[in-house]
């Protein structure tokens, strides 16, 4: 009798195991406190004088799923629709980014900025599924999400596309920030570029935006004064290439961040495909 008990005991067990190991297969989101929220008072050149980032991490993910994407399109319009970030502020930018749930991250984990290099690890770019980003100046800037564990995809994802373009709050909003700047484009850094041929010395690294290194060797567009003949330029991880020539034709934009780098670039949209053309020997 006692031996029938314990068998009926350890199958119970056993069963409301399983049943857990079912739950908890769930899909799931789960906002990272806290936000970061950075203030620029005297934002000039085309800065935005609030950069804001929610970061969230995503529990079971099936990176080939796209409906897991379709249901983290419309969790980032209901974040934004209970929050009035883009309402009640003028020229700022907002960024939500998706960790992959696991390895050090969960529900309860902390998203500290600006402690030590423990949380870059913690916080990879390799455990990114993606991200969103929106400014008062355009609205919804697009969606940037991991298709393969090495490549990127950036596109307007339907759901949050809809929503902006029939906010008409957001919309006016928009409408008159364009309206008070005027032509001014806050990009026009962007469009002084230059074009030089250069030898890749080594990639220097970094966390999001990676940093490589080129020897000077002649200007083709314009000449440019350099005080040393190394070019330290700067492209996003989402575009890291597998590769890079030892030789090219590079077309690069003078960056207005003061990053403490001596020649300091960035290829244009930060994406090396469009900055790069190898040169034969």
């Amino acid at each position: 009798m006692k031996t029938t008990r314990l068998i009926c005991i350890l199958f119970l067990i056993n069963f409301i195991s399983c049943k857990k190991e079912v739950t908890d297969k769930t899909f799931k989101i789960f906002h990272l406190k806290p936000n970061r929220v950075y203030i620029d008072t005297t934002a000039v050149n085309g800065k935005f004088s609030k950069r804001r980032n929610d970061f969230f991490v995503v529990k079971n993910y099936d990176i080939n799923n796209e409906h897991h994407k379709i249901k983290i399109d419309s969790f980032v319009v209901n974040h934004v629709k209970k929050d009035f970030f883009l309402i009640q502020n003028k020229n700022v930018n907002w960024r939500l980014t998706f960790f992959k749930y696991g390895d050090g991250i969960d529900e309860h984990t902390q998203h500290e900025y600006d402690t030590d290099y423990t949380i870059h690890d913690l916080f990879s770019y390799k455990k990114e599924i993606g991200s969103v980003y929106f400014d008062t100046r355009e609205g919804y800037r697009g969606s940037n999400y991991t298709i393969t564990p090495d490549k990127h995809t950036s596109s307007h994802r339907k759901i949050i596309d809809d929503y902006f373009n029939t906010n008409s709050t957001l919309q006016y909003n928009i409408k008159q920030e364009q309206k008070a700047r005027g032509s001014f484009n806050p990009y026009t850094h962007k469009q002084d570029t230059i074009k030089v041929i250069a030898k890749f010395i080594k990639r220097v690294g970094g966390s999001k935006i990676q940093i490589v290194q080129y020897k000077f060797l002649e200007p083709i567009t314009k000449l440019i004064t350099l005080e040393e003949d190394t070019l330290n330029i700067a492209y996003s991880i989402v575009y890291e290439p597998k590769e890079f020539p030892e030789k090219s034709m590079l077309t690069l934009v003078k960056d207005s961040a003061n990053v403490g780098l001596k020649n300091y670039y960035i290829f244009p949209d930060y994406n090396p495909e469009k900055g790069i053309e190898p040169v034969n020997k």
